[in-house]
């Protein structure tokens, strides 16, 4: 594995976000830069393993202590990651580098007691009016200085709501409308 270790000098935001955990069954691995940004300025790059976080193993943290290990980071910040999934791969299994078939791969299989926590955790969970993201989320791109960096699907989400809320007041669509309920009541009379 390539390991490497980067040290950004303090305060917040750090330019990156992250994505994984032990909650999410994958590793933490660096999911966006912010241009010019802290982190990209010391070459991490997207994709590379969060394989600590100052002093504290990566490896069994939830994404949650991941943010919060990341927050309270003020005067700087000191991660050791290893370089994309990829490269790993390539150096523990050279072999299977061109063939399709990959065998005796190390993976990790959720067993239900994990299963179990992450539906307990969201059960009671409820969307807010008007947001797509949660609160911790939007501290965290605040802290990693992306928070200038809007989802595509969010825009484009807001132009499908807004084509449907045009579409279902046409006259096209109560006219097939109309057809559908028309047909669907033929038929049940037929059925009788």
């Amino acid at each position: 594995m390539n390991i490497y270790c980067v040290t950004l000098s303090g305060p917040a935001p750090w330019g990156f976000r992250l994505q994984g955990g032990k909650d999410f069954s994958m590793p933490l691995t660096v999911s966006r830069l912010t241009p010019g940004g802290k982190a990209a300025q010391a070459g991490v790059g997207v994709g590379d393993w969060v394989v600590s976080i100052g002093e504290s193993n990566a490896e069994d943290m939830t994404h949650v202590e991941a943010q919060n290990k990341i927050r309270a980071a003020t005067d700087s910040l000191t991660l050791t990651l290893s370089k994309g999934e990829a490269t790993y791969y390539d150096d523990m299994y050279p072999q299977s580098k061109h063939g399709l078939r990959v065998e005796n791969v190390p993976c990790f299989i959720p067993n239900d007691r994990s299963k179990k926590r992450l539906i307990e955790d969201t059960q009671d969970w409820q969307p807010r009016t008007g947001t797509t993201q949660s609160r911790s989320f939007r501290i965290l791109a605040q802290l990693t200085g992306t928070d200038f960096m809007q989802d595509p699907d969010d825009e484009n989400m807001k132009r499908s709501r807004e084509k449907f809320l045009t579409e279902i007041q046409s006259p096209r669509y109560a006219r097939l409308r109309d057809w559908h309920h028309d047909r669907s009541a033929r038929a049940l009379n037929i059925k009788s």
